[in-house]
């Protein structure tokens, strides 16, 4: 896999601490790199620093300037479906009058609502469901 450098950010945005990544209130206290850049080998991120720092380092990688954009990590969620039939927009509006998931599940909603949409859509239907999602995922800062 290709080296790729991503030179001249305004700023880097990192969440590294001292001697380990930052947890707790620790996140509160970014850490701002000024013309910063970083390092990519085999798709996982090796270095970040200074640009002229990294651009020493990247003999062979391929160069992109980012032009004084700032560079940021993505959001983790770790409770998406990408992939799904339906919505949930009924159930959280009845949540929010105060019905408890229960009574949504009795009136036909909840989860099981949407797993028979799931199950019901086609292959062709999920995938461009999916794709719309994603754009949206990624505009919002998800990245994974």
């Amino acid at each position: 896999m290709k080296s790729l450098a991503l030179l001249h950010a305004s700023q880097v945005i990192t969440l590294s601490g001292p001697k380990r990544p930052r947890i707790g209130e620790e996140l509160s206290e970014l850490g701002i790199i000024r013309d910063g850049g970083i390092l990519i080998r085999d798709g996982k991120i090796d270095s970040v620093g200074v640009s002229n720092e990294i651009e020493k380092q990247s003999k062979g990688a391929e160069i992109v300037d980012l032009g004084g954009r700032v560079a940021l990590p993505g959001f983790v969620d770790a409770h998406t479906h990408l992939v799904f039939g339906g919505n949930r927009l009924d159930d959280f509006e009845r949540r929010a009058r105060g019905e408890t998931y229960e009574q949504i599940a009795k009136a036909g909603g909840g989860i099981w609502s949407t797993v028979g949409k799931t199950r019901a859509a086609s292959e062709d239907e999920l995938l461009a469901t999916a794709k719309k999602y994603v754009g949206w995922f990624l505009k919002y800062g998800t990245t994974t």
